[in-house]
């Protein structure tokens, strides 16, 4: 009888270490959860902004037919080449800005 209650105290005990492990784990799988949402909702609402922005430009008849203008003075090709380049050089300048700022 004796081992029978030493056996399931054990067990007992393994159990309750085992949840206690479980708890911490998931405890900081929340923390961690939380700070992941916290930097998608901070990327989400930049392009929250931008569209916003967009929005408001694509609006005004004048972006329109300058826009417009702008392709077909230039050119679509020549036009991509610009906006890929220029891209190109917003990441870019962007990145290093963000290492600078580490620094």
């Amino acid at each position: 009888m004796q081992r029978a209650a030493r056996v399931s105290s054990e067990r007992f005990n393994q159990l309750a270490a085992k949840h206690s492990q479980l708890r911490l784990r998931a405890a900081m799988q929340r923390r961690e959860l939380g700070a992941t949402m916290s930097q998608i909702e901070h990327h989400l609402s930049s392009v929250d902004r931008g569209i916003d922005a967009a929005q408001r430009w694509i609006k005004n008849p004048v972006v329109i037919v300058g826009g417009v203008a702008l392709v077909a003075l230039v050119g679509p090709k020549r036009l991509m080449r610009w906006a890929s380049r220029g891209a190109l050089f917003y990441s870019t300048a962007k990145r290093f800005i963000r290492l600078r700022r580490s620094i």
